[in-house]
Protein backbone atom coordinates (compact mmCIF):
# COMPACT_ATOMS: atom_id res chain seq x y z
CA UNK A 1 0.00 0.00 0.00
CA UNK A 2 1.59 3.36 -0.72
CA UNK A 3 2.22 6.09 1.91
CA UNK A 4 -0.26 8.14 -0.01
CA UNK A 5 -2.78 5.46 0.27
CA UNK A 6 -2.61 4.62 3.73
CA UNK A 7 -2.36 8.46 4.41
CA UNK A 8 -5.80 9.21 2.91
CA UNK A 9 -7.54 5.86 4.84
CA UNK A 10 -5.97 6.71 8.83
CA UNK A 11 -7.33 10.24 7.49
CA UNK A 12 -10.87 9.19 6.35
CA UNK A 13 -12.81 9.40 9.85
CA UNK A 14 -12.26 11.53 13.02
CA UNK A 15 -13.58 12.66 16.07
CA UNK A 16 -13.48 16.59 16.70
CA UNK A 17 -14.98 18.98 19.44
CA UNK A 18 -17.70 21.97 18.62
CA UNK A 19 -15.94 25.57 19.10
CA UNK A 20 -19.40 27.21 17.36
CA UNK A 21 -22.54 26.12 15.44
CA UNK A 22 -24.67 27.61 13.11
CA UNK A 23 -27.01 27.33 10.34
CA UNK A 24 -26.40 28.10 7.28
CA UNK A 25 -28.08 27.13 3.67
CA UNK A 26 -30.54 25.60 6.21
CA UNK A 27 -27.95 23.48 7.24
CA UNK A 28 -26.24 22.95 10.43
CA UNK A 29 -22.82 23.59 9.99
CA UNK A 30 -20.92 23.57 13.39
CA UNK A 31 -17.36 24.12 13.12
CA UNK A 32 -14.79 21.73 14.99
CA UNK A 33 -11.36 20.94 15.72
CA UNK A 34 -9.87 17.29 15.31
CA UNK A 35 -6.51 17.50 15.28
CA UNK A 36 -4.95 19.90 17.14
CA UNK A 37 -5.21 23.43 15.59
CA UNK A 38 -7.71 21.91 12.88
CA UNK A 39 -10.53 23.52 12.75
CA UNK A 40 -13.21 22.76 10.14
CA UNK A 41 -16.74 23.72 9.39
CA UNK A 42 -18.85 20.48 8.43
CA UNK A 43 -22.12 19.82 7.20
CA UNK A 44 -24.35 18.02 9.63
CA UNK A 45 -27.50 16.31 7.91
CA UNK A 46 -29.91 15.84 10.64
CA UNK A 47 -33.28 13.05 10.34
CA UNK A 48 -36.55 14.83 8.96
CA UNK A 49 -38.56 16.55 11.66
CA UNK A 50 -35.91 16.35 13.28
CA UNK A 51 -33.50 19.57 14.29
CA UNK A 52 -30.37 20.54 17.25
CA UNK A 53 -28.04 22.73 17.14
CA UNK A 54 -24.63 21.63 19.66
CA UNK A 55 -23.20 23.57 22.12
CA UNK A 56 -19.77 24.38 22.05
CA UNK A 57 -17.67 21.91 24.00
CA UNK A 58 -20.05 19.12 22.45
CA UNK A 59 -18.56 15.91 20.59
CA UNK A 60 -18.98 15.27 16.60
CA UNK A 61 -17.83 12.40 14.38
CA UNK A 62 -17.14 12.80 11.04
CA UNK A 63 -16.11 11.35 7.65
CA UNK A 64 -13.42 12.95 5.31
CA UNK A 65 -14.40 11.74 2.09
CA UNK A 66 -10.95 10.14 0.21
CA UNK A 67 -9.33 11.83 3.76
CA UNK A 68 -9.88 14.87 1.93
CA UNK A 69 -9.94 17.20 4.80
CA UNK A 70 -11.32 20.34 3.76
CA UNK A 71 -14.75 19.35 3.38
CA UNK A 72 -15.99 17.18 6.58
CA UNK A 73 -19.83 15.69 6.94
CA UNK A 74 -20.30 15.53 10.41
CA UNK A 75 -22.24 11.83 11.04
CA UNK A 76 -23.07 12.09 14.68
CA UNK A 77 -22.67 14.46 17.72
CA UNK A 78 -23.48 13.96 21.51
CA UNK A 79 -22.67 16.06 24.48
CA UNK A 80 -21.87 13.81 27.95
CA UNK A 81 -22.34 16.87 29.94
CA UNK A 82 -26.45 16.94 29.46
CA UNK A 83 -26.87 13.26 28.15
CA UNK A 84 -29.19 11.84 30.41
CA UNK A 85 -27.78 9.09 32.62
CA UNK A 86 -30.52 6.74 33.76
CA UNK A 87 -31.77 5.75 30.96
CA UNK A 88 -32.95 2.22 30.87
CA UNK A 89 -32.28 -0.72 28.09
CA UNK A 90 -34.90 0.38 25.32
CA UNK A 91 -35.86 3.90 26.70
CA UNK A 92 -35.23 6.88 24.18
CA UNK A 93 -35.38 10.41 25.49
CA UNK A 94 -35.40 13.48 23.78
CA UNK A 95 -33.35 16.29 25.59
CA UNK A 96 -31.67 19.62 25.52
CA UNK A 97 -28.96 21.44 27.46
CA UNK A 98 -30.81 21.41 31.04
CA UNK A 99 -31.55 17.47 31.16
CA UNK A 100 -29.62 17.36 34.33
CA UNK A 101 -30.74 19.97 36.22
CA UNK A 102 -32.50 19.88 39.53
CA UNK A 103 -36.29 19.97 37.44
CA UNK A 104 -35.06 18.56 34.36
CA UNK A 105 -35.70 19.41 30.98
CA UNK A 106 -36.62 16.13 28.76
CA UNK A 107 -39.47 13.41 27.06
CA UNK A 108 -38.67 9.82 28.10
CA UNK A 109 -41.16 6.99 26.26
CA UNK A 110 -40.37 4.39 28.62
CA UNK A 111 -42.43 1.21 30.61
CA UNK A 112 -41.79 2.80 34.29
CA UNK A 113 -44.29 2.62 35.58
CA UNK A 114 -46.53 0.77 33.15
CA UNK A 115 -45.60 -0.02 29.54
CA UNK A 116 -46.24 2.54 26.85
CA UNK A 117 -45.33 5.59 29.28
CA UNK A 118 -44.42 9.16 28.04
CA UNK A 119 -42.60 11.10 30.97
CA UNK A 120 -42.21 14.75 30.09
CA UNK A 121 -40.05 16.85 32.32
CA UNK A 122 -39.57 20.79 32.03
CA UNK A 123 -39.87 23.50 34.42
CA UNK A 124 -42.10 25.12 31.43
CA UNK A 125 -44.24 22.65 29.16
CA UNK A 126 -46.69 24.83 26.84
CA UNK A 127 -49.37 22.84 24.67
CA UNK A 128 -50.90 25.40 21.68
CA UNK A 129 -53.33 24.55 19.48
CA UNK A 130 -54.21 27.40 17.45
CA UNK A 131 -54.83 30.61 19.25
CA UNK A 132 -55.45 28.52 22.86
CA UNK A 133 -52.83 27.29 25.37
CA UNK A 134 -52.57 25.49 28.58
CA UNK A 135 -49.12 26.09 30.03
CA UNK A 136 -47.83 23.95 33.52
CA UNK A 137 -45.14 26.48 34.84
CA UNK A 138 -43.21 24.65 38.29
CA UNK A 139 -43.49 28.98 39.16
CA UNK A 140 -46.81 29.89 38.33
CA UNK A 141 -48.54 26.69 38.24
CA UNK A 142 -51.38 25.82 35.53
CA UNK A 143 -52.57 28.86 33.04
CA UNK A 144 -54.85 28.69 30.01
CA UNK A 145 -56.07 30.88 27.51
CA UNK A 146 -59.67 29.94 28.87
CA UNK A 147 -61.51 28.48 31.32
CA UNK A 148 -60.51 24.64 31.67
CA UNK A 149 -63.79 22.40 31.58
CA UNK A 150 -63.81 18.61 31.43
CA UNK A 151 -66.16 16.73 30.23
CA UNK A 152 -67.16 14.51 26.99
CA UNK A 153 -64.69 14.71 23.96
CA UNK A 154 -66.35 17.22 21.22
CA UNK A 155 -67.88 14.67 18.09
Amino acid sequence: MSEDLARRLASMFSRGVVRQSDIRLGLEMPQAEFFKGELRRGEMPQGFGFASRPLPGSEVFAVFANGERSAPVILAGDDRRARPKDLQSGEVAVYGRHARDEIGHWIKFTDDPKPNTIVARARRLELRVGEKYLILDADHGLVSSEAITIGPPPP
